[in-house]
């Protein structure tokens, strides 16, 4: 017998899904206005103590501290974070209909604004080696998890580990000297860049957040539906899309397990410690292509049996949206001080092309943006059928 729904079973499902968005919403909503007292914070400080300013003693810089200076983006933050809180109460105190044009027109100067004053490759290049450590920790302890609840998957790992470093060993020179004097200038400089770390999260944070109003806004529009139905559609080709943005970068740094190593020293002056930290970041590079496709795999809808406790079980949807958004946010703000950067050194135009074919964050935050979207559109359409 067919089951047909009650009407009061109707009615309450899309008011348990408007009570639950609308509760993300308003969580979202409070977080942003704390994100912009922090980001306002940052402009008092930098302003009444001007050397604590990261903008100002080269360690990072942003399309607006390149243009007009440090005591710029000092004010301008102190400008944008105000602006924040305003907006952030009337969000919070608004009707409707003001927190939609609030959220949505708001929102995105907001996120756009803050990109452009404080967005930095600095950002990118902190992700970048966290994220590659992260990797490689992730890595072998899958590989050891693995080697206990799929021997056989497992095996085959571990071999292609014991393969790679072996090249590394042999081939390329690794050394044990060499990791550790990686590790200690990495632990080092980690400790020396927590401040402008705490920074760059501050950063991305208050971004990201309007930016989710904004983009919470454009879904809940006319043209809102349609296009996460086009993201739908094409789902899968935007996701391979973003898969491919970090490929480059992977296989320059694989290439240095080779006597022709790119975009680095000779072979011959490869130093093991600069080896160490390439196949690091490089561990990334491939690490993020592969939980991108994650979006459009089996398992990125569902945890794959071998892991314990939560093998077999719906993957969440914020396990994946969450930090796949954070990624996203990070590339699109250090995407366009990237490129001038690069493109406003006196070098060669062919470098500058070269660098950033190599990391295209152009192309990869903004592909890797709508993958994401069209991943948590297909889940929110998956969980309406079932």
């Amino acid at each position: 017998m067919q089951y047909t729904p009650s009407p009061t079973e109707e009615g309450s499902r899309p008011a348990q899904a408007e009570t639950g968005g609308g509760r993300a919403t308003r969580a979202i909503e409070y977080a942003a206005f704390v994100a912009s007292a922090a980001i306002a914070g940052l402009g008092v400080v930098w302003l009444l103590a001007p050397d604590l300013n990261p903008f100002g003693n080269g360690e990072m810089r942003s399309l607006a501290s390149m243009a007009f200076g440090p005591a710029a983006v000092a004010g301008t933050a102190l400008v944008l974070g105000g602006a924040g809180i305003v907006l952030g109460a009337l969000l919070l105190l608004g009707g409707r209909a003001a927190r939609t044009a609030i959220a949505g027109v708001g929102g995105a100067a907001l996120a756009l604004t803050m990109a452009a004053v404080l967005g930095s490759m600095g950002i990118i290049a902190f992700t970048g080696y966290l994220f590659g450590l992260a990797a490689v920790a992730a890595g072998v302890a899958t590989i050891a998890v693995m080697l206990v609840r799929a021997p056989r998957l497992g095996l085959l790992l571990l071999a292609g580990l014991i393969a790679v470093v072996a090249t590394a060993v042999w081939l390329a020179g690794l050394t044990l000297e060499g990791l550790i004097e990686f590790a200690t200038a990495f632990s080092t400089a980690l400790a020396a860049e927590a401040p402008n770390l705490a920074v760059a999260a501050i950063v991305v944070t208050a971004t990201l957040l309007w930016a989710a109003l904004a983009i919470t806004t454009l879904r809940k529009s006319p043209a809102g539906g349609p296009f996460e139905a086009w993201l739908v559609r094409h789902r899968r080709s935007l996701t391979v899309l973003a898969a491919l943005g970090p490929v480059p970068y992977a296989v320059a740094r694989i290439s240095w397990l080779t006597p022709w190593p790119l975009f680095g020293p000779t072979a011959a002056e490869l130093p093991p410690s600069m080896l160490a930290t390439g196949l690091m970041l490089g561990a990334g590079a491939a690490a993020a292509s592969t939980l991108t496709l994650g979006l459009i795999l089996p398992w990125g809808r569902r945890f794959p049996r071998w892991m314990p406790r939560v093998g077999g079980q719906d993957v969440p949807v914020a396990t994946a949206v969450v930090p796949g958004s954070i990624a996203a946010g990070v590339l699109c703000i250090s995407a366009a001080p990237m490129l001038v950067t690069v493109v406003g050194n006196p070098g060669s135009p062919v470098d500058a092309l070269l660098v950033n074919l190599v990391l295209p964050l152009w192309f990869w935050g903004p592909m890797l943006a709508l993958a994401v979207w069209a991943y948590a559109a297909w889940r929110r359409d998956d969980a309406r059928r079932a």
